[in-house]
C-alpha cells in the first residue's frame, strides 16, 4: 500500500490499521480466508513495514477485499505507529481532509472505509445512495428487522446493526452468511447477552478467526468456563502474548498463564 503523504498514512492508521485490519480497493486476486502480506510503504522514506493478513471480507463487484492482520496485538499496533511516526515531516491535512491512501496499481481511488464499519461506498454510487439505504432501514418493524438480519446483503446487515444494536444481534448471529468483521464487532459488545456469547464460542469457524477471538477475550461477559475454550484455539506463540495484553480481562490473562505453565 502506497500513500500520497505522511498525513494519508497517519489517517489510515487512525481509521483502520490500529484496529487490526484494512481494506484493499479493487483487489480481485484474494479469496475469503486467503493469507497474504500487506506491505506499507512510507511516503517520506520508501521504507516498508510488512504485516501478515488474512482476507475476511470480499466486496461485491470486485470493489476490493477487507483483511485482518494475523496475530495482531498491542505490540504490533505500537510497532506500526512507530513506523508511521518515524518521520516528523507529516504533510498537513488540507481543508478537504487527509489525502486518500491508495493500494498498489490502484491510483486515484477514493479513500476506503474502515474494515469493521458500514462499507456502503463499495456498493453505492454516492452519498445519496448511502443515505437512502439508512432511510430504508429506519423505522422497520421487528419482523422486518429480522428479515434484513437474515439476508445476504452485507451492507444492509451492517447498517441494520448500527441502527438497531442489540435488538438484531440474535438474528444476525443466526445468519450463516455473517462475515468475520460483523461477528467480531458483535462479539466485543459488553452488553452482549451471555447466551449469544456462548453461541459465538460454540462456532468453531468463528473462534478460529483472530479478530473474533480478540473481541471475545476483551468482553467482560465471556465466562470463566468459556475462556479456556477460546484460548485453546490460539497458536502457541499467540497464547504466550496474552498475559501481557492489558486490553484483556484479568481472568483471561490469568487463565493464559496457567495454560502456558501446564
Amino acid at each position: 500500500m502506497e500513500f500520497n503523504s505522511a498525513a494519508a498514512l497517519k489517517h489510515e492508521f487512525e481509521t483502520n490499521l490500529k484496529n487490526g485490519g484494512t481494506f484493499i480497493p479493487n483487489e480481485t486476486r484474494l479469496r475469503e480466508r486467503d493469507e497474504c502480506d500487506i506491505v506499507l510503504v512510507h511516503p517520506n522514506s520508501s521504507d516498508t513495514f510488512v504485516i501478515q493478513a488474512r482476507a475476511v471480507w470480499m466486496a461485491p463487484g470486485a470493489a476490493g477485499a477487507g483483511v485482518a492482520f494475523i496475530g495482531f496485538s498491542p505490540e504490533t499496533r505500537d510497532a506500526i505507529q512507530r513506523f508511521i511516526l518515524k518521520s516528523n515531516d507529516v504533510t498537513p491535512e488540507s481543508d478537504d481532509g487527509p489525502l486518500a491512501s491508495t493500494a498498489i496499481n490502484a491510483a486515484n481511488e477514493p479513500a476506503h472505509p474502515p474494515v469493521d464499519a458500514p462499507i456502503l461506498e463499495a456498493f453505492a454510487g454516492g452519498d445519496g445512495d448511502n443515505l437512502s439505504l439508512h432511510q430504508k432501514l429506519r423505522n422497520l418493524s421487528p419482523s422486518e428487522q429480522h428479515r434484513v438480519a437474515r439476508g445476504n446483503i452485507p451492507s444492509e446487515r451492517i447498517a441494520l446493526e448500527r441502527i438497531y444494536g442489540k435488538s438484531v444481534w440474535e438474528p444476525l448471529l443466526q445468519n450463516p452468511r455473517l462475515t468475520i468483521p460483523e461477528v467480531a464487532r458483535i462479539a466485543r459488545m459488553g452488553a452482549l447477552p451471555i447466551p449469544l456469547v456462548e453461541l459465538i464460542v460454540n462456532n468453531a469457524s468463528w473462534i478460529s478467526s483472530p479478530p473474533v477471538r480478540r473481541a471475545l477475550l476483551t468482553n467482560p461477559r465471556l465466562g470463566r468456563d468459556q475462556i479456556p475454550r477460546v484460548l485453546k484455539t490460539m497458536p502457541a506463540q499467540e497464547l504466550k502474548l496474552v498475559p501481557k495484553q492489558m486490553g484483556y480481562t484479568a481472568a483471561v490473562r490469568e487463565t493464559a498463564r496457567r495454560m502456558i505453565r501446564s
